[in-house]
């Protein structure tokens, strides 16, 4: 039961990211989303899902998510930033779903996707566990979808 409620909201997320554009833009205006963050709400809600962000001050980021299955799987790529947009691409040059405004303050960081069906992922500064990153799989069917 617990598979098939982590499935939908893992749905939901696509459904919600369908129809987004990557932005392109120069790095950014000065403000730093350097360091590592997990998922805490999506939607208003707590997921029943994981998701672990690491920004690096280089523009390169990992994402450790445990969303298709009970792995977790590994996502590189690069990321830049525009005022207060956040845009990405992935390591096989996928682009991100979609941008991101975001709102950076101290302990909590928060993406509002910029689509016609919103979504707000927050996210709360942590230190991602080593065994988390020991452990997660770059390698994956091509059908997973990234979280963003």
């Amino acid at each position: 039961m617990k598979s098939l409620k982590i499935f939908a909201l893992a749905m939901l997320a696509v459904v919600a990211f369908v129809g987004c554009k990557p932005g392109n833009g120069p790095e950014g205006d000065g403000k730093s989303l350097s360091g590592e963050w997990k998922l805490a709400t999506w939607n208003d809600t707590t997921p029943e899902f994981n998701v672990y962000i690491d920004f690096n001050a280089d523009g390169t980021f990992e994402m450790y998510q445990q969303v298709w299955s009970l792995d977790y799987e590994l996502f590189k790529g690069t990321y830049t930033i525009e005022g207060n947009v956040v845009s990405g691409v992935y390591d096989n040059g996928a682009a991100w779903a979609c941008d991101y405004e975001y709102v950076l303050e101290e302990q909590t960081l928060t993406l509002h996707s910029r689509e016609t069906v919103k979504s707000k992922s927050v996210y709360e500064k942590c230190t991602i566990p080593e065994q988390i990153k020991a452990e997660a799989s770059a390698t994956r069917s091509s059908e997973v979808v990234p979280f963003l």
